[in-house]
């Protein structure tokens, strides 16, 4: 099962990793071109996620599209070969969660929590973006326009209702979900505390 999977995410895979160049080719700056190609992953995941929860028997096209996401970003990092502790923690957070959408979906809420974790994604992109843009005006490493300001507010809604609370709520149900739950669960739930140290670090970014 595990290996089969492998090979079927190797178009996403594929796709991802054309997407990436075409954007860099286009925008001319890796890191933008990583963001666009991660709002492709996030936009597509919450599409896919919601149409496969009133389509159970389409699941496997969530799993898939998302396993060659985080194939194709765990080379990237490795082929960067920069590895601090944010990549590190990145490194683990796609190995982990590679392994967590490969529970079946009837012994796991693994399609809930991809939903709701890549709709709590979607405004870290956006604001992203405006950050750039800020930067590029040269108007001092610390200036934020009113745009982003009002961006990062609802960032930090968003990341705080989706990624805190609701799966949270997700979280304690997959741990109770049989008496043994799978080491890999285990495994992932160690993301939540990863969510949390960035949670805290939005709310000082919302604070200055």
């Amino acid at each position: 099962m595990f290996i089969s999977n492998l090979f079927m995410s190797i178009p996403s895979l594929i796709f991802y990793n054309l997407a990436y160049k075409c954007f860099k080719r286009k925008i001319k700056n890796s890191k933008l071109a990583l963001n666009s190609t991660s709002i492709i992953h996030a936009s597509s995941s919450v599409i896919l996620g919601i149409y496969s929860l009133y389509n159970p028997d389409k699941l496997s096209l969530l799993r898939l599209n998302s396993s060659g996401y985080l194939i194709f970003d765990f080379l990237y990092i490795i082929l960067k070969g920069k590895f601090d502790l944010l990549r590190i923690m990145y490194i683990y957070h796609h190995i982990s969660t590679f392994l967590y959408i490969q529970l079946p979906p009837s012994k796991s809420y693994w399609p809930f929590v991809i939903l709701f974790a890549e709709l709590s994604n979607l405004p870290n992109y956006i604001v992203y973006f405006s950050m750039k843009k800020d930067l590029s005006k040269n108007l001092g490493k610390n200036y934020k326009s009113l745009l982003t300001k009002r961006l990062q507010k609802i960032q930090l809604y968003f990341y705080a209702l989706f990624r805190i609370v609701v799966l949270g709520y997700f979280g304690i149900k997959e741990l109770t979900i049989t008496d043994k739950p799978s080491k890999i669960v285990y495994m992932t739930s160690v993301l939540y505390i990863f969510g949390l140290i960035w949670f805290f670090a939005m709310l000082k970014q919302n604070s200055v």
